[in-house]
């Protein structure tokens, strides 16, 4: 019996993701969650069944075909072990595209206004501080552009929230290889607070109006997560530059 499993997150149907996340929401408070993620992931990608348990092993079925089969349990870990990628969550390279009639913006929130973006880092830093699932929620609605809180509550549960988290976390670190001069990872030593957010929130409106507050709109409305990211990235690498040349 040959059986085959997906290697990377980008092989996931969008079925498959959302099973994946749900996994990882189920089973993330034990101990040996990862050997369980991973266990689950293989009889659902491989459509085998467990039958029954007996001293000579398990009884297996393939869903598609009826074949039944003997499997000693262990080599469950050889077995599963090429799906370790899926407890790899710093590289979830992809997101559930749509809930519901709301379609999610890109993976890489290009197309994502940058008022937009400050609010989404907010309710991310947030959750990270409180662990309060209210703010994902938050999170969730503007990356899906949800307008209906009430119909957006009944959508964002449960692994979707644990898919908005994951595609969130992993797109931070994007943005950070390609704007590293601004977007440089918080010290262990000084967390991000909420008071320092909302300052870092002002700084960066600041930055890119000049003191000019009839542009904020225009910033936060009009221009693109990628553009204001990259100008803000060259102003930090340009004070940078200056502070090196100066000695400060």
């Amino acid at each position: 019996m040959s059986v085959s499993c997906p290697e990377r997150w980008e092989e996931l149907s969008q079925d498959d993701l959302l099973y994946v996340f749900r996994m990882l929401r189920q089973f993330g408070p034990y101990p040996d969650w990862q050997e369980r993620v991973q266990t689950a992931c293989f009889f659902h990608f491989t459509n085998i069944s467990v039958d029954k348990r007996t001293p000579d092993g398990w009884l297996c079925r393939r869903r598609d075909s009826g074949d039944t089969f003997l499997l000693d349990p262990s080599d469950l870990p050889a077995l599963c072990g090429v799906l370790s990628w899926t407890c790899d969550t710093s590289g979830v390279s992809v997101r559930i595209a749509k809930a519901g009639r709301y379609e999610a913006v890109d993976y890489e929130l290009r197309e994502l206004m940058f008022g937009d973006y400050l609010l989404a880092e907010n309710y991310y830093q947030a959750f990270m501080q409180t662990k309060d699932e209210h703010h994902l929620q938050s999170l969730a609605f503007i990356l899906y552009g949800v307008e209906d809180m009430e119909e957006g509550l009944r959508l964002f549960a449960d692994e979707m929230l644990t898919g908005t988290f994951l595609w969130f976390t992993s797109v931070k670190q994007v943005l950070g290889r390609w704007f590293p001069n601004f977007l440089k990872p918080a010290s262990a030593d000084s967390p991000p607070t909420r008071e320092s957010q909302h300052e870092s929130i002002r700084n960066q409106i600041r930055l890119l109006t000049k003191g000019d507050v009839t542009k904020q709109k225009y910033i936060l409305e009009q221009t693109d997560t990628w553009t204001a990211l990259g100008e803000l990235d060259a102003l930090a690498k340009e004070a940078e530059e200056i502070s090196k040349k100066y000695g400060k």
